[in-house]
Formats: structure tokens, sequence, C-alpha cells
């Protein structure tokens, strides 16, 4: 009898332990926005993506995924602060983009966003020219550049993404 409640013990107190060390290694906070989305803060931006989906761990190179169970992505990256002028950024942004996958890029143009941030909105076309994979380069003068995407894997869900894409670009904001 001593020997299973001892077990029993044990056992909580390491699933408590396993739980909380869990915790520890979450690099973002989720605040539920109860219309379907939530905000996801980090230390250094803020972004509203669709409730439920699996928000991955920043990776040490600054990429962060966003993912549904049903396909697509939307994506966040950020960079330090850079004088790099937008063809530059734009130039080795490419660089990345292709190695992860070819395409034929469009020409970047400058745009606003509702929060009043420098950015550069460009995609990247398949084969058959569509434009499956979206970027929007975020830029603040002392707070860095926030890269955010949307990859497109099924046309199909094309109006639902970008719309969910359009909502993350329009909510970014440094911290």
């Amino acid at each position: 009898m001593k020997r299973g409640l001892l077990l029993l013990v044990l056992m909580t107190v390491s699933v408590v332990c396993l739980a909380a060390i869990g915790m520890q290694d979450k690099d973002y906070s989720v605040v539920d926005l109860e219309d379907g989305f939530v905000r996801l803060e980090t230390k250094t931006y803020s972004i509203e993506v669709p409730k439920g989906w699996e928000i991955g761990k920043e990776t040490p190179w600054g990429d962060r995924k966003v993912t549904p169970s049903d396909g697509g992505q939307l994506g966040a990256m950020t960079a330090p602060p850079s004088q790099q002028s937008w063809e530059e950024l734009y130039r080795t942004a490419l660089y990345f983009i292709n190695r992860e996958e070819k395409g034929k890029a469009t020409p970047f143009e400058k745009v606003k966003t509702k929060r009043g941030y420098e950015a550069a909105s460009f995609s990247v076309l398949d084969d058959e020219g569509f434009a499956r994979r979206r970027f929007v380069m975020v830029k603040h003068p002392e707070k860095g550049l926030l890269a955010l995407s949307v990859k497109i894997t099924d046309k199909k869900q094309e109006k639902e993404l970008a719309a969910y894409f359009k909502r993350m670009v329009d909510t970014a904001e440094f911290k």
C-alpha cells in the first residue's frame, strides 16, 4: 500500500514537473480574441492568427511557422535593424526563399501597413503563374524587420488564407 501510494505521488510530481518544463520552452503567449483569432505575443512583436492553429517555436534565426491541420502556412521571421535599402532586403529575402523552393518572384511594391509601418510586398509564383507564396516585409528603424508570409498549398484555400494573411499583416506590431 505504501509503495503504491509513493509510486502514485512520484508519478504525479513527475507529470507536474514535465508540464512546467514544457511551459518554460514556450517563447510566446497567446491572447484569445474571441472572434476565431488569437494574438500571438513575443518579446519583439505581436500578430493575430487563426485560433487553433499550431504555433511553432521560433528558430535560432528568428523564423516561426503557424500551421493549420489541413494545409497552408503563415510565417513570421525577425531580423535586427538594418540600413539596407528595400532592394537589398528584397534580394536577400529572395536568396533564402529560393533556397527553400524555386519560383518566379514578382517585383516588390512599397506599402504602408495599417499600423503605419513602412513595408514591401511581393509574391513568388509557381510554374502555373499562381502566387502560392506571398510576403510582406515590415520595417521599423530601431526595432528591426518582421517578414510575414503565407504559403497557399491548395488553390481552393486561397481566399481564406489570403484573408488570414491580411489580418496578420494588418495587426503586426513591434514591441
